[in-house]
């Protein structure tokens, strides 16, 4: 794997991550990990891996739904010239 790739995608993790937790949406969980980010080569897609204690599924949708935002926040904090079109999903390796 390309090392600015596996790089950048450690860094939108860790910036979604806290773009989240701001979020002020009364229906998302108080905990919700980003565990994991998967960047197409060309950065046209991500996919976003992640899992919550609670409503996961309910979770993911929430955030699929507010993937323009999340998009505009993250191009506000990476500053990059293309961002990804984000997509969320639960975590397959987690266990509920």
């Amino acid at each position: 794997m390309n090392r600015s790739l596996h790089r950048l995608e450690v860094q939108v993790a860790r910036a979604l991550s806290e773009i989240i937790h701001e979020m002020k949406d009364p229906r998302l969980p108080l905990v919700v990990t980003v565990e994991r980010v998967c960047l197409t080569p060309d950065l046209s897609q991500g996919r976003v891996l992640v899992s919550a204690l609670e409503r996961v599924e309910e979770t993911v949708g929430i955030l699929n739904r507010a993937h323009g935002f999340l998009q505009e926040e993250l191009a506000r904090e990476l500053r990059l010239r293309r961002i990804p079109r984000l997509r969320f999903f639960a975590d397959p390796g987690e266990v509920l």
